[in-house]
């Protein structure tokens, strides 16, 4: 079990994540992230193997961006998400997952 676990292991890290294509309808998970400098969101798809990437995104903060809140940050990539992917927003049930406190912020 550990053996095969490990050559599992081997091919998925010898193998470069390749985008994958959205079916119609179909929910998209919306991944936040933010650090001292930049924020980055990955867009990902839930498929019987397990998540596969759609899109993903980076934003180098600049300016007074490099001030804001943690939470504002959070907003920040959100919105810049949102725009950037606004295709796949109007197409697909998009949920937002990250570990701060949104909801709160946006309801």
């Amino acid at each position: 079990e550990c053996e095969q676990a490990l050559q599992h292991l081997k091919k998925a890290l010898s193998e470069p994540p390749v985008l994958s294509r959205p079916n119609d309808d179909e929910v998209l998970y919306l991944y936040l992230a933010v650090a001292s400098e930049a924020v980055s969101a990955a867009l990902i798809r839930e498929t019987t193997e397990g998540q596969k990437p759609v899109y993903f995104m980076r934003k180098a903060l600049q300016g007074p961006e490099l001030r804001y809140q943690l939470i504002e940050k959070i907003a920040l990539a959100l919105i810049y998400a949102a725009r950037r992917l606004r295709h796949y927003f109007l197409a697909h049930t998009i949920v937002v997952r990250t570990d701060q406190p949104i909801k709160s912020l946006l309801g």
